[in-house]
């Protein structure tokens, strides 16, 4: 399973966030309008409260806030880069730089599992991280996403 299976070109960005809720709702808005979906709200909730139960800060600048729902149909994942790091929680105590967020259907957790791990292996690697972080803008950061 490689990372870039549940992203899409419309799902990577770079961008700005003062703090933690601005990058969480800005990665949000990357899943607005998509058909794997059935509520946006019930999934930014998801979301926020397993954020809320233990932040999904990982180390070493990467955020990975995961969920399994009822309304998600379809597996699906967004990747943002952010220009400055933001203070997240994590267990290392570093700003967050990078967010992965998994959307996962509620039966889906053996593929939910693999996924997690398999980019979890991906961000341990220090060239991998730091490609990501050199992105300027979605383009560049969708050319490293698929190539990984």
């Amino acid at each position: 399973m490689k990372l870039s299976d549940y992203l899409s070109r419309k799902r990577v960005a770079v961008l700005e966030a003062s703090d933690k809720r601005e990058a969480l709702n800005a990665t949000l808005a990357l899943f607005e309008g998509m058909t794997h979906i059935s509520s946006q709200e019930k999934f930014a909730a998801a979301i926020w409260e397993r954020e809320e139960v233990l932040p999904t800060g990982i180390g070493l600048g990467i955020g990975v806030p995961h969920v399994r729902c009822e309304s998600v149909r379809d597996p699906a994942a967004a990747l943002v880069v952010l220009r400055r790091g933001v203070d997240y929680g994590s267990l290392d105590g570093a700003p967050v730089r990078v967010i992965l967020m998994i959307a996962m259907p509620d039966g889906a957790k053996n593929d939910y599992l693999q996924y997690l791990a398999n980019a979890s292996r991906l961000f341990q690697r220090a060239p991998f991280r730091n490609a990501l972080l050199a992105c300027d803008n979605p383009d560049q950061l969708w050319e490293i996403v698929s190539e990984a």
